[in-house]
């Protein structure tokens, strides 16, 4: 992965040209913006102040140009956002995906498909919608990794999770379903103990620490440990103290799912602050750290042979 010392240069010497246009152009609508807001409040106010009097003449005077302003201001708005967001992720995001891999691909509004979810098995409540965007696809050394912004409704619309939901191919072959749940999980743990009640057991670990962190469901407690080595079950660990959320993770069919909570649109242009180097490596880092799962837990090893 590229150091932040590159990332600098690159932001200097090829983002930055990009970015000043769309500075330009963020700088010029948000004054217009804020120019508008504050005639809308005015407005408003006005009206209050009407109402409170009780003058209908500066209630009907103060409405017409509040609607006026207020639709200009939502207007303004919306412009500069959808301008804004287009352009991020057509000419910045792609350039920046390719200054930190030499593999990827992009698709803005994608989402995870229904049936990957499906094969993680950490969803086995009822879902009625999956809501996502900007998928990412990569190969990292012999590790296939996709990732996507993802929301999973249950009946009645309600939410069950949102975050960053990760695809990778995992270097062992196994035949057993194993799952590591962070215990902050509470609610995908007693829906998993309940989908696969018949089918998993609880796997006690001599990590004492992973222990305290994670639950452990499997099929087959010998797989399961086969699976979750020692190194492993620190790495994870390690993992999670880095991401500082309460992640969990499946093993099936020789893939590896993670589910990351992620309550903010990661790759979104920050409208009310300046596009610059910070805002950059506010784009960089998390994906850095998503795609770091395939280093920090050595998917790239190839010392078990697949049958």
């Amino acid at each position: 992965m590229k150091t932040e010392a590159e990332l600098q240069f690159f932001f200097n010497s090829k983002l930055k040209p990009l970015l000043e246009p769309l500075e330009q152009f963020r700088i010029e609508k948000i004054r217009k913006f804020k120019r508008y807001l504050y005639i809308t409040l005015s407005c408003t106010s006005f009206i209050v102040l009407g109402a409170f009097s009780k003058e209908p003449f500066i209630i009907f005077v103060s409405c017409i140009p509040m609607l006026i302003f207020g639709g200009i201001t939502y207007s303004t708005f919306n412009e500069m956002s959808n301008h804004l967001r287009m352009h991020f992720k057509k000419d910045i995001l792609t350039e920046l995906l390719s200054f930190m891999f030499d593999k990827y691909e992009y698709i803005p509004r994608q989402r995870i498909a229904p049936a990957v979810l499906e094969e993680s098995m950490l969803f086995p409540f009822s879902v009625t919608q999956i809501e996502g965007e900007d998928f990412m696809r990569f190969k990292i050394g012999e590790t296939s990794i996709m990732f996507c912004e993802t929301t999973v409704y249950t009946y009645k619309e309600k939410i069950k999770f949102t975050g960053i939901f990760i695809d990778a191919s995992f270097n062992k072959s196994f035949t057993s379903k194993t799952f590591v749940l962070s215990k902050s999980f509470s609610s995908i743990i007693q829906n998993t103990k309940r989908h696969f009640l018949q089918n998993t057991q609880k796997v006690k670990l001599e990590d004492i620490e992973f222990d305290n962190e994670f639950t452990v469901l499997s099929t087959d407690q010998v797989e399961a440990r086969y699976i979750l080595t020692t190194n492993l079950m620190q790495r994870i660990l390690d993992y999670k103290k880095k991401t500082k959320k309460g992640i969990a993770f499946s093993f099936v069919e020789n893939r590896l799912y993670c589910a990351i909570p992620e309550y903010l649109d990661l790759f979104e242009p920050a409208l009310f602050e300046p596009f610059d180097f910070g805002f950059i490596k506010n784009t960089y880092d998390p994906l850095k750290l998503y795609t770091d799962l395939v280093d920090d837990l050595h998917l790239n090893i190839r010392i078990w042979s697949k049958q």
